[in-house]
Order: C-alpha cells, then sequence, then structure tokens
C-alpha cells in the first residue's frame, strides 16, 4: 500500500513538473517573440519615399558601310530622361531614319491578315492596316505584295535583332538619390550619408560586401546582382527590382538607420509571348525644305524599377504596457493549453489516473486492509496467550516480562484491535501504542 502511494505521488510530481516547464517555456518563447523579434514594445511608422537618378556613361553603335561607330550618351539611351521610382537603359535597338509623310508600301512583318495582297481589292481605300502604319491607298503594291499606306514613310521593318546593337556597358554608371521621411517621429533620412565626401562618390562602387553603402552602381553590377547575364538580357530586355530597404530602430543612434539595397529580375527568362521589354521613341526635326522629319527608333533594354520600403520602430509606454498585459495573460491560460497538450501526448485515462485519487478505491483498499491486520491480531494474540500460560513457576517475572516484550515485538497491528480480541490492560496499553503509531505513519 505505501509503495502504491509513493508511486502515485511521483506521478503526480512529474505532470506537475512537466506542465510548470511547458508553462515556463511556453511563456519565455512568446516573452521573446514580443520583446526581442517583433520588438512589440515600440511604435512603429511607415516611410515616404523618393527616388531621383542620374545615368552617366558612353555606349557605341555600329555604322554600315564601315562608317566610324556612333557614340551615344545618357541622354540618347536613357528614355525617357527621368522617370517616376524608375529608369530605363536601352541596350538593342532597330533605328529608322528620315521618315517623313508620304506614300509607301506596308512592312511585311506588322501583320498578316489586311497587309498582304495580290491586287488591288485586297486593299480596300481609306481603312487602316491593323497593327500597321497607316492607311491604305486601295493599291496593292507589287512585287512587294503589300498594301501601299499613307503615312510615317520609309516604314519600319520590324524584327528582333541577334545581338546588342549597342556596345560598352561596363562605363554607365547610375547615382541613386533616395529620401525616406518618417512623419510620426519627425526623422529624415537619405542614402547619401553626411559623411560622404565628393571624391568619394566619384571613386565608389556599390558592393554588398566590400562597400554596401556605396550610392553609385555599375549597371552590369546590377544585372550580375539579380543572377543574370547581361549579354543575354540586352538582346530581348527585361526588368529589374531595385530593392531599398530602411528598418530602423529610433531607440538607438539615428546614424544606424541605414539603407540596405537588394536586385531581383521581375519578368521571366521563360516568357515565350511578348518577352522581355521594348517601346518605340521618336526625334522630330525639319529638314533644309522646312518639312517635317523624325526618326523612329525602337529601343529593347533593362528597366529598373525602385522598391523602397521604409519601418521604424520608438518605444511607446502605451504598447510597452499592452504587451506586459498579454504576457501575464498567457501565463494564465499555460496550464489550460498544457493540459490539451498533454492529453493528445498521453491517452486521456492515463493522464486522469495519474491527475486524480479515486477515493472509493482507496475505502476498498482500506477495508481490506483493516481485515487482513484483524486476522493477523488474532494470530499474534492467540501465540501471547499461548506463551503467557506456558510458563514455569521458577520462571523470574523479568523472564516472564523479556519474552511479553519479544511477542508483542513481533507483532505489527496497523489499526486498534480493542474488538477484535479479548485483552487485559497490560496488553490493552501496548496495542493501543503501537496501533496509533502505524496509523500516523500510514496516513
Amino acid at each position: 500500500m505505501a509503495a502504491d502511494v509513493s508511486g502515485l505521488a511521483l506521478l503526480l510530481t512529474e505532470i506537475r513538473s512537466k506542465v510548470s516547464t511547458a508553462e515556463w517555456h511556453s511563456g519565455f518563447a512568446f516573452c521573446r517573440y514580443v520583446f526581442v523579434y517583433s520588438k512589440s514594445y515600440q511604435r512603429f511608422d511607415v516611410a515616404d519615399s523618393s527616388v531621383v537618378t542620374k545615368v552617366k556613361g558612353i555606349l557605341q553603335r555600329d555604322m554600315p558601310n564601315g562608317a566610324p561607330a556612333e557614340i551615344w550618351d545618357s541622354n540618347d539611351f536613357v528614355v525617357p530622361a527621368q522617370e517616376s521610382d524608375a529608369f530605363f537603359v536601352a541596350t538593342n535597338l532597330i533605328f529608322t531614319e528620315n521618315q517623313g509623310q508620304g506614300l509607301c508600301p506596308e512592312d511585311r512583318n506588322v501583320g498578316r491578315r489586311g497587309i498582304h495582297c495580290s491586287n488591288d481589292t485586297d486593299c480596300p481605300a481609306g481603312t487602316p492596316t491593323p497593327y500597321g502604319n497607316g492607311v491604305r491607298t486601295g493599291r496593292c503594291v507589287l512585287p512587294n505584295g503589300t498594301c501601299e499606306i499613307s503615312g510615317w514613310c520609309p516604314t519600319e521593318i520590324d524584327y528582333t535583332p541577334k545581338k546588342p546593337v549597342l556596345y560598352g556597358f561596363d562605363t554607365v554608371t547610375i547615382l541613386v538619390k533616395n529620401h525616406v521621411n518618417f512623419r510620426n517621429f519627425g526623422v529624415k533620412r537619405r542614402n547619401i550619408l553626411e559623411s560622404f565626401s565628393q571624391a568619394y562618390l566619384q571613386s565608389c562602387r556599390f558592393h554588398p560586401v566590400t562597400d554596401p553603402l556605396c550610392p553609385v552602381f555599375g549597371f552590369r553590377d546590377m544585372v550580375t546582382f539579380a543572377n543574370e547575364s547581361l549579354d543575354l538580357m540586352a538582346v530581348r530586355g527585361g526588368i529589374i527590382g531595385f530593392g531599398i530597404e530602411w528598418n530602423c530602430n529610433l531607440d538607438r543612434d539615428l546614424e544606424e538607420c541605414l539603407p540596405r539595397y537588394t536586385f531581383k529580375r521581375l519578368d521571366s527568362i521563360h516568357d515565350k509571348v511578348a518577352k522581355g521589354w521594348n517601346f518605340r521613341h521618336t526625334f522630330y526635326y525639319y529638314d533644309a525644305n522646312g518639312k517635317s522629319r523624325r526618326d523612329l527608333v525602337k529601343f529593347w533594354g533593362i528597366r529598373f524599377v525602385f522598391l523602397v520600403n521604409g519601418l521604424a520602430g520608438k518605444f511607446s509606454i502605451v504598447h510597452f504596457l499592452m504587451h506586459v498585459g498579454s504576457s501575464i495573460g498567457l501565463f494564465g491560460i499555460a496550464s489550460l493549453v498544457c493540459e490539451v497538450i498533454l492529453n493528445y501526448w498521453r491517452s486521456s485515462s492515463v493522464l486522469n489516473d495519474s491527475k486524480f485519487v479515486n477515493l472509493e478505491d482507496l475505502k476498498a483498499k482500506r477495508r481490506m486492509s483493516i481485515m487482513t491486520s484483524s486476522a493477523s491480531v488474532n494470530s499474534a494474540a492467540a501465540a501471547y496467550r499461548y506463551n503467557l500460560k506456558g510458563a514455569t513457576e521458577d520462571q523470574s517475572i523479568g523472564e516472564t516480562d523479556h519474552r511479553r516484550s519479544s511477542s508483542m515485538a513481533a507483532v505489527v497491528i496497523p489499526l486498534s484491535a480493542k474488538d477484535v480480541i479479548p485483552y487485559n490492560d497490560s496488553v490493552s496499553h501496548e496495542l493501543n501504542h503501537a496501533t496509533d503509531k502505524t496509523n500516523s505513519e500510514w496516513l
């Protein structure tokens, strides 16, 4: 019986220890998330942002018939000169020069239906060519096999070059000026730090390891940081996301509020239709006769889109007290959560048997103990009477007392035997003393 009670106590202690440990672990993990990782004791503000770029560099284009290479500066290959939170660098092109208003055959590459013809009836007059360059005049131009149009002539011959027409991209650099404003805190920052000198800006080039704060970026480097090949991307163009991240803890020194730059390609190299990035741009002028002329350029290139994310946090006593209260509340419900977990970890019957003591079982075990103890007391009392009656008259009173003490020392009586066996005053005193001591130890 004593072993069962001891085992039950150990099991209850084990469950209590596991629940208590789980409570502390869950509470500590929550506090660490709230106060260390998410900084929920702070009040946060999102940044307002503005980005301006300045592109410099020299590109070249080979000319036909052995003519010297044509020089393109940033005013030629950055189109338009300024965009909102983006910039474009041309890498490939089709150049159609000296166009004027007139009549000419339509380009064979701009479509199929309504472009090709075998006679004049295939070219209804006054109707525009689908996806074409002008309005049909009603005449079919042979042997070209396309309808004659009225528009800017000669028309562009639309095709995709096999390799970039422009070259010299290693000379192209971009200075990025980014301003952010955290209005709720009255804090303004920019990526060109006050510690930068003019000499530093002229010589530095951004690198995520060796110079992560330099605001001057190499064109080829940015494509490489996006895990792309400039030689392949320059043919059809594409879109690269230019990420600028401000993550500022205003409880620290403001000079630690610094930008972090990242690059990733936004379109897919595996696109099969409308792949890359291209558009057309025109340059207008007048010839010697005062007639309006234009040069049409179809550009392919890489468009960089700025993705600015700014978040600043500062200590707030209101947020701090709110989350302290939440943490205290978590400890209050931790016991309930641990109970649910333990119900899955162990079967509910095993858990209940470990936590609760069934009083009916204890009463049954107590009755069984009383019956067993009664039988033992009767046997012991009978042996005592036999030993007492068999004592010889010549034995001294001291010997009789010694035998009486020896007999009683061998009897373990957990409960009172007053109603079970006859006894005299001497036996009653000794039995009651042994019974009270045993009961107090058992209970």
